[in-house]
């Protein structure tokens, strides 16, 4: 019995805005900037590829949409931290009023990636290019809703 409360406290503890990295808002701001900041870069290329500016490689694709799928779990908990609704940032206010949405969308952004980087790591170019095209089209309509340009 003893060991569950334990584990209890320690989840809940870990769960707590005090668990969080920031110290400031403005470190919270940076950290969520730099995680969309990667997600942009390999994003980037891998939409060279699928509009031929680039040529195909499944491998490198498989690479980025992997990285992706990883880095999309990073910027959510950047949000919660009081204070960084204001500064140095794009992020709409209706991701604060909005939270259930925003986070849906988060979500689906989540499962779309974790999506693509198991299509293209099974190497099917076109299968691995109706998946980018899903999570672009999510990934697009997220920054429409939650994000100034």
């Amino acid at each position: 019995m003893m060991k569950k409360v334990i584990l209890g406290s320690v989840l809940l503890a870990a769960t707590s805005a005090s668990a969080m990295p920031f110290e400031k808002p403005e470190d919270a701001i940076r950290y969520r900037q730099s995680a969309f900041t990667m997600i942009a870069t390999n994003f980037g290329d891998m939409s060279a590829m699928v509009k031929g500016r680039k040529d195909w490689d499944q491998a490198q694709f498989s690479k980025r949409a992997l990285f992706i799928s990883q880095l999309t779990m990073m910027p959510e908990e950047a949000f919660q931290m009081k204070g960084t609704d204001k500064g140095d940032t794009k992020a709409r206010p209706e991701i604060w009023s909005d939270w259930d949405g925003f986070t849906a969308k988060l979500n689906k952004f989540q499962g779309d990636m974790a999506n693509l980087a198991k299509v293209s790591a099974e190497g099917d170019q076109r299968a691995t290019m109706k998946a980018f095209g899903v999570a672009a089209k999510n990934c697009k309509s997220c920054h429409s809703d939650y994000k100034y340009r």
